[in-house]
């Protein structure tokens, strides 16, 4: 019998701690630890750092680090100049792209696809709409510093010529995508920036390209982050012009004797096609983007974005709109 206090309020002590542990360790039980292949969604983990928000430049070619699983949805309006062998007009674009993360370091991305509703203002080459190609690959992170915070990640893509000829889609033998990209930020500061190049299979077919992006934005709400980024192209070499292009009264002729029977110069797709156009060797594009990301949550990032060159050469570039919904984990 327990008569002294003391001596009962050290045993009812005792077996609070023993009720406390088997409590803690009941749990632990039924909450199992975050795996390391693909993402368990009951987990409170997120492969992109808190503050920074997706890219939206360039979606096609400009990779961000962040190892994620996700999709991202697309939507682009894009104008062309007057003084192209399009000779103004327009194309939509409605594209998915999807992420997985095999390991945290490490995932598959699938970054070009979409439909095309492709509205040229030269009429011998008519309107028209179709597939575009596809380019997959992975990339994996070498640095992942989450507390610097820094993260330099290398990726390699393919790019599939399966798309449709009408809309300037599905030329040549495939392109190879190498690329690097990092992100380092200060506070509310984020900066994001890559690396890349555009290497075909079949070089008479495919112009060859040196691409890159920098991405600055600046958290002034919550819901709130301005962003500015600049990204161009410079033209290693270019293609034979002998893509095949389709008129409107049901003839072919390639692209490069097409640009002299319209007496405009050698011109690229810039990142929404590979033309392998002439003379293009030695050129270089640069543009401008401006836009706002709005993130409801850390898993779902709006975005909305406009973009114009700043370089006298504009290949298919006068202005272009785009907006995207990005769910990931």
């Amino acid at each position: 019998m327990i008569r002294n206090d003391r001596t009962r309020r050290a045993v009812r002590s005792a077996a609070l701690g023993v009720i406390t542990w088997f409590s803690i360790a009941g749990a632990a039980q039924a909450l199992p630890p975050c795996p390391t292949w693909f993402p368990d969604f009951r987990c409170d983990r997120h492969g992109r750092y808190d503050g920074f928000v997706p890219t939206m430049m360039h979606p096609y070619l400009f990779e961000d680090p962040f190892i994620t699983t996700g999709v991202s949805a697309w939507g682009v309006w894009h104008q062309f100049p007057e003084d192209s062998l399009l000779e103004g007009g327009d194309l939509w674009v409605g594209a998915l792209q999807a992420r997985v993360a095999i390991t945290d370091r490490i995932a598959f991305i699938a970054t070009k696809d979409g439909w095309v509703d492709f509205n040229p203002g030269l009429e011998l080459l008519g309107d028209d709409g179709g597939f575009a190609d596809i380019t997959v690959g992975f990339k994996g992170s070498l640095i992942d510093k989450p507390e610097i915070p820094f993260i330099l990640t290398p990726s390699l893509r393919f790019m599939f010529d399966v798309g449709e000829h009408s809309i300037l889609q599905g030329n040549g033998d495939g392109v190879w995508i190498p690329a690097i990209s990092a992100a380092w930020g200060k506070g509310d500061f984020h900066v994001i920036a890559d690396f890349g190049g555009q290497f075909p299979m079949d070089t008479d077919e495919n112009s060859t390209s040196l691409f890159y992006h920098l991405h600055v934005d600046y958290v002034v709400h919550q819901y709130f982050v301005p962003f500015v980024e600049v990204g161009g192209f410079h033209y290693l070499d270019g293609g034979d012009g002998s893509m095949d292009v389709r008129l409107t009264n049901g003839a072919h002729v390639e692209l490069g004797t097409a640009q002299t029977l319209l007496g405009v110069g050698g011109f690229e797709g810039y990142d929404y096609a590979n033309l392998g156009s002439r003379n293009v060797a030695g050129n270089d594009v640069v543009a401008l983007s401006v836009g706002v990301r709005v993130p409801i949550n850390k898993h779902l990032i709006l975005g909305a974005a406009y973009e114009i060159p700043l370089t006298d050469r504009e290949d298919v570039l006068n202005q272009r709109a785009a907006v995207n919904a990005t769910l990931e984990f």
